[in-house]
């Protein structure tokens, strides 16, 4: 069994009851945090949890909703007794994380930054084995130039499969990585029911429509829709009947806070 929790489920411009993109990836002895945007420590509280309770960590790319809270993250792991954090990123993410520690907390140095990097390809694929029969796969996937983003999935021993897929386009790269996931967690900035003048491509993101099209083509069981831009999120309903086209596709639009199980 594993369990997602939606931290955060709103994109770059929240706004109302939708914060910055996050989520906590659980099973049984495992937690992994999925991206720390400006208010990660906010967001883990009203979980329940401190930075001390997060071991490892995935960053998809270096934008500034997905890494801006890192070094107040840091911060509060950098006492001697804490333990280490395990990031997953590509180099230009984890160039990006460095480079925010060092400018917002000047004179704390790297020693004081109690991490382990664990560099993920950005030019194609990659897999890595973590603790607790857990695996991290990850994918490059359609991003805006001079912006490597990566799409992750994880896979359970004990059965399910989760992918997730934010700040890009529709791709082939996606379905790859989703093809039979018991749940897709993918981004809809927009909606093409609510925003029919809006050319997502502009703008390297996707609407509700085409994550609904990536799941059907991935063979995925569910989806859920995030990085929800602030127009559309007040309409889950729209948003759930556009990915679902018709089909019997299961679609939710998550609430903050809201923990679904596998």
């Amino acid at each position: 069994m594993a369990d997602v929790v939606f931290l955060g489920t709103g994109g770059p411009f929240s706004s109302g009851r939708r914060g910055t993109l996050g989520l906590l990836i659980e099973s049984a002895g495992f937690r992994m945090l999925v991206e720390t945007g400006p208010v990660i420590m906010e967001q883990l509280t009203r979980a329940n949890l401190g930075a001390v309770d997060i071991e490892y960590l995935f960053v998809s790319h270096p934008h500034g909703d997905h890494t801006l809270g890192f070094p107040m993250l840091a911060l509060n792991r950098s006492f001697d007794d804490s333990p280490t954090l395990h990031v997953y990123a590509g180099s230009n993410t984890i160039a990006t994380l460095k480079m925010l520690w060092s400018l917002v907390y000047t004179g704390y140095g790297r020693h004081r930054l109690k991490c382990e990097w664990h560099n993920m390809s950005e030019s194609g694929s990659d897999e890595v084995e973590l603790s607790h029969g857990v695996t991290l796969r990850t994918i490059l996937v359609s991003h805006p130039p001079g912006t490597p983003t990566l799409a992750a999935r994880w896979n359970f021993a004990a059965g399910p499969a989760v992918t997730f897929a934010t700040d890009t386009l529709p791709c082939v790269a996606t379905i790859e990585l989703a093809q039979g996931s018991e749940l897709l967690i993918h981004e809809a900035s927009f909606s093409a029911e609510l925003q029919p003048d809006v050319n997502p491509e502009d703008y390297f993101h996707s609407t509700a429509r085409q994550a609904g099209e990536i799941a059907r083509q991935a063979g995925c069981s569910r989806l859920a829709l995030v990085h929800l831009g602030p127009e559309i999120g007040e309409h889950p309903d729209v948003l759930v009947a556009e990915a679902r086209a018709g089909t019997d596709l299961q679609v939710i639009v998550p609430e903050d806070g809201q923990r679904i199980g596998l």
